[in-house]
């Protein structure tokens, strides 16, 4: 996890119009980067036989067989800093 670690932190949360308070330990959010495309990647794995309809239900789509973006790599890529006079190598 990058940026804030809420490791140990209890949310309050109000349910019932107001009328009763959860306190429960933050949860893992997965639904950005790494630890998304791998919960969906299992999800896929599971439900082999799906399929969708499209174009008015004329023409079918497997699952499996759907387009995946790839995340690239960044390494060795520059990004500029200081109102662009200074660059960085990532």
């Amino acid at each position: 996890m990058t940026g804030f670690d809420f490791v140990d932190t209890i949310i309050v949360r109000s349910v019932e119009k107001g009328t009763k308070t959860i306190r429960e330990p933050v949860k893992s959010m997965k639904w950005a980067g790494k630890e998304f495309k791998e919960s969906q990647e299992v999800k896929l794995r599971k439900i082999v036989g799906l399929r969708i309809e499209s174009g008015k239900g004329t023409s079918k789509i497997d699952l499996t067989k759907m387009y995946r973006t790839t995340i690239p790599s960044l390494d060795g890529h520059y990004i500029s800093s200081r109102r662009g006079t200074e660059l960085l190598r990532l």
